[in-house]
């Protein structure tokens, strides 16, 4: 052989070796590789009810899914859920899927299972060519409790009288612990919570009538179990149907030279600007943006009743505007705007000390917008009262106020067009007539009554 075939067969032996060591290389780090798919059950809670949809997530970034299996094992039989396959991308690409999401309904009774504890299985597979091309599998499982039982209500309180814009009190017992239970008016929902009665089965709920809720609306004690199983059981009860009164606002250049001047710093585009036009964004746009936030501000509630008795209406007032007045803004001569007064003024000397309606924890102090400086209070089981317009503020978010503390003083603030308290009684997010709290037969014979015919109370 001549030297120059001799300098050439390294370099033919190194590359047969190159040519012959990267796909070994390749196949022993890619294809085979022996990492397991990450798999993940979502559950949003242990209990498996008539129907329930269990979502699987798995993820393989390495050689992708292969297939997921699915079991339901109760009592020693199991029984498949779902099997899926995914589609390759061939033998050097792997999975065409590096990451599913599968969601499987879970129906025990079509199935054929029984009420009762069990467990469900999940085994995932990915396209790795270990285990002569099985794969790595990844098995994950969760203990579940089977009950497609929906739960049982026993009315407490019988009959309510009830007036549209007003309030009522149901009390009921549950068979079982659920974590929402409460009364329907209409779309609204009322929650009810447990703990007040010994019994830790009874449950109460205040709810109210929208102003705009009439005879025809349909009343409800609903419940829904951990499962998902769901209950409803109707109220006796009567609507008193109500008519709230009209009235005229005749709006003049004065008033909005006055008062728009504190509101250019919601609208700084209309600074400058016609202020007739900025008061229909301070009366639309600010109210519904107030109302949000009051609603925000009145969403969670002590769980326990905080008041006693009455009610306090600001001393030696009158009444200014009435709760639901239905209010026609004129400018003028002609009618600029429509809007409902949720609440009551009242009006006495200026700068008057405010009291607080009745015991109850303050969750609000501070501007709000048309409402100004306001005052929320939490009396318990969803029922706040709201004080605006002040012109000072002497409370405390997060403090303890008894019935009749001076928690501020009237003022003008925010669109207020005199000195005045405005005041507003709300449960659950809904305005209510705060006529009825201010009566004590009212609220002996619609609240109370129904407490004490109900059993002991954990707290007299």
């Amino acid at each position: 052989m001549n030297k120059k075939g001799s300098s050439l067969r390294p370099i033919l032996l190194v590359t047969v070796a190159l040519l012959i060591s990267i796909p070994a290389v390749w196949l022993a780090i890619i294809r085979m590789e022996g990492s397991a798919p990450a798999l993940e059950i979502e559950l949003e809670s242990p209990f498996i009810g008539a129907t329930r949809t269990v979502t699987v997530n798995v993820e393989d970034t390495g050689s992708g899914v292969r297939k997921v299996w699915m079991g339901l094992l109760v009592e020693g039989r199991e029984v498949e859920v779902l099997q899926r396959t995914f589609p390759s991308a061939g033998f050097f690409a792997g999975g065409k899927e590096k990451s599913v999401q599968v969601k499987a309904p879970v129906s025990p009774q079509s199935m054929g299972l029984a009420d009762g504890k069990g467990v469900i299985r999940v085994v995932a597979w990915d396209y790795s060519l270990r285990k002569w091309g099985k794969g790595n599998r990844v098995y994950l499982e969760k203990e579940i409790q089977i009950d497609t039982k929906a739960p049982s209500i026993d009315l407490i309180s019988r009959s309510h009288n009830l007036n549209q814009g007003g309030s009522g009190a149901a009390i009921y017992r549950l068979s079982e612990d659920c974590p929402v239970s409460g009364v329907t008016v209409g779309d609204l929902f009322f929650p009810g919570y447990a703990g007040y009665f010994k019994d830790p089965s009874i449950h109460m709920a205040l709810f109210a009538l929208d102003f705009q809720q009439g005879k025809e609306t349909r009343l409800a004690v609903a419940a829904e179990d951990f499962a998902g199983n769901r209950s409803t059981a109707g109220l006796v009860y009567h609507i008193n149907a109500r008519s709230f009164r009209k009235d005229a606002i005749n709006l003049s250049d004065a008033f909005f030279n006055a008062k728009m001047p504190d509101f250019e710093r919601y609208f700084p585009e209309s600074s400058g600007g016609s202020r007739a036009d900025l008061f229909l964004k301070v009366n639309r746009e600010l109210r519904r943006k107030d109302t949000e936030a009051i609603y925000q501000i009145t969403q969670h509630t002590e769980t326990d009743i905080l008041w006693d008795g009455p009610f306090l209406r600001l001393p030696r007032s009158a009444n200014r505007a009435r709760f639901a007045d239905h209010r026609t803004y004129f400018y003028g001569g002609k009618v600029i705007d429509r809007q409902v007064h949720m609440g009551i003024d009242l009006a006495s000397t200026a700068h008057s000390p405010v009291p607080a309606a009745n015991r109850g924890k303050v969750v609000f102090t501070g501007d709000q917008g048309i409402y100004g400086n306001t005052i929320i209070l939490d009396h318990g089981f969803g029922l706040f009262t709201l004080y605006s317009h002040l012109s000072q503020i002497d409370a405390a978010v997060g403090q303890m106020v008894k019935k009749g503390d001076t928690i501020g003083k009237t003022g003008l603030t925010g669109l207020a067009g005199g000195d005045h308290l405005h005041y507003g009684t709300l449960i659950h997010q809904t305005y209510v007539n705060p006529v009825e709290w201010w009566d004590d037969e009212w609220i002996k014979n619609n609240i109370r009554a129904k407490i004490d015919d109900a059993g002991p109370r954990i707290r007299p």
